[in-house]
């Protein structure tokens, strides 16, 4: 069974194999800053994720939400990804599972 978030990863999976640079390029600078101790790399990660799957997947949409639910606490999930084909939604998050 494909969840839409299978699917997602399936889309993405085969973006960056088609044109890994995109991916590089985006997500280089950001983790780089991790390395020299800069703190706001975990925001920087969520929001650049987000901008590139509106830049760069046309059949998704997503909306940085780690800002308005940090206050509550409720999730960890900092992203929402909106297929728009189906108009299903889900979050994701690039932090690591603990």
């Amino acid at each position: 069974m494909c969840t839409p978030y299978n699917n997602f990863i399936q889309r993405l999976e085969l973006l960056i194999q088609k044109n890994p640079s995109l991916i590089t390029t985006t997500l280089s600078n950001i983790f780089t800053m991790r390395l020299i101790g800069n703190k706001t790399h975990g925001d920087l990660a969520e929001i650049a994720i987000s901008e590139f799957v509106n830049q760069y997947m046309y059949d998704f949409s997503s909306i940085h939400v780690g800002k308005d639910l940090y206050r509550v606490k409720s999730q960890e999930e900092d992203i929402k990804i909106i297929d728009d084909i189906n108009q299903e939604e889900f979050q994701i998050s690039p932090k690591p599972m603990a």
